[in-house]
This record gives structure tokens, sequence and C-alpha cells, in this order.
């Protein structure tokens, strides 16, 4: 699974359709222009011979396409990527104290292992080099991916409804 392939739940949330995301991150990169032909409800970006929205079906006869993504909008995947990345680096840090803390425990709960340093050094090392990465990867990659997207989906509902209300 690469980096951009994320849990995507099927809320019913028209927002930021896959070309539209990629467009904005390029931009954001600065990879590409903010210019080009937008559907003006949306912001997918359109063909030139476009007449209706790919992604919400908005034809351009009822509400023109824009030459440019707005500043908010751009600002609003700003901030749910934000919350995504904040939520999935919490859970992979708590997976890795899980790991540190299991592996003392298992540590020092042997008694042979608390008794020898070697062996109790090689074991912890292990717990930590194995359960560090898969819990981390566990909990913050799967648990932490799917919280983290479907909190940031919600508040990402929230702002499009309110801007959608104040641009009219």
């Amino acid at each position: 699974m690469s980096a951009e392939q994320r849990y995507r739940p099927d809320d019913g949330c028209p927002l930021f359709s896959e070309r539209l995301e990629a467009h904005i991150l390029a931009y954001t990169r600065g990879e590409l222009p903010n210019r080009g032909r937008f559907c003006g409800h949306c912001y997918t970006p359109l063909g030139p011979e476009s007449v209706a929205c790919p992604h919400c079906g908005t034809e351009m006869s009822a509400r023109a396409a824009v030459e440019q993504i707005p500043e908010p909008v751009i600002v609003m995947l700003r901030a749910q990527r934000s919350t995504e990345r904040t939520i999935v680096n919490t859970f992979a840090y708590l997976g890795l104290v899980v790991a540190i803390l299991g592996g003392l425990a298992v540590v020092l709960g042997v008694p042979y292992l608390r008794a020898h340093l070697l062996p109790a050094a090689t074991v912890y090392a292990l717990i930590l080099l194995v359960g560090g990465r898969v819990l981390a990867g566990v909990i913050g990659g799967y648990y932490g991916d799917r919280l983290g997207y479907e909190r940031a989906r919600r508040r990402l509902r929230t702002q499009w409804g309110a801007w959608l209300a104040e641009r009219g």
C-alpha cells in the first residue's frame, strides 16, 4: 500500500475527489500552478471540453467552471491531512510505547533474564525491533489511519458546509 492509499469509508461525503487532492498536493509542493479549469462546485479539475463535473455531476451551465482553486479549499485539505497525520503518528508512538513496556515486562518478569544481562539485552532488543515495528504499524497504520481519517472527514464536512453557506 503506497503512502497515498488511505482508508476511505463510504461516508457519502463528496468532497475532495482524488484528482482534486492530487492537484492540490502537487500545487503545494510547487509542481503545478493553481490555474486551470475546475468545477465551480467541488473544484475537481476538468478537461477543456467537459460539460459536467465527473465527480459531483454539476453541469457547467448551472455553475460555471473556475480558473483556480480558492485558498479556503486548499487550507481545508491541509487541515484534513494534518489531523490525519497527527492521529496516525500518535497511535504509532503508542505502539512503540507498548513494545517498550512489554519488552521490559518480559525481561523483568522472567527470572533467568533478570539474572543474566546479555540474554536479557538480546531478548529486549529483539522485542523492541520486531514488536516496535509491528505494533507501530498495526496500531498507527491501521487503527490510527481509520480514526484519523474519520475525524478529519467530520471536521472537513463541517468546514465545507460553513464555507458553502458563506460563499452562497
